[in-house]
């Protein structure tokens, strides 16, 4: 069975009063601030990891660039995957429509 994919970045405006009424997805939409908001500090955090990730894997091979500590870069990663799996967690929430706030405005 094939799984519906619903575009989480396009919306359409539709002329009248009510500019959502055509909007596919009416509870995570792309104008809204605060998903923004969501998707900067998932971003973010993805970020920050992978430059983690890159400083461990320096200090794994003996390759050390900067004054990272070992064992603080891999605390540092292993914080970061669980903050960044709870607002992944939470974003697919939003998107099955359990937390509300995240829809058109």
């Amino acid at each position: 069975m094939l799984k519906k994919i619903i575009d989480y970045n396009t919306c359409y405006y539709s002329p009248g009063t009510d500019k959502h009424s055509c909007c596919t997805h009416q509870h995570y939409c792309i104008f809204n601030p605060n998903r923004i908001e969501l998707e900067n500090q998932i971003n973010n955090l993805s970020n920050e990891l992978h430059s983690h990730i890159q400083a461990f894997n320096a200090l794994k091979h003996g390759r050390n660039y900067t004054n990272a500590n070992y064992r603080q870069t891999k605390e540092a990663i292993k914080l970061l995957n669980e903050d960044l799996n709870n607002l992944r967690e939470f974003e697919k929430k939003i998107k099955n429509e359990e937390v509300k706030g995240y829809g058109k405005q």
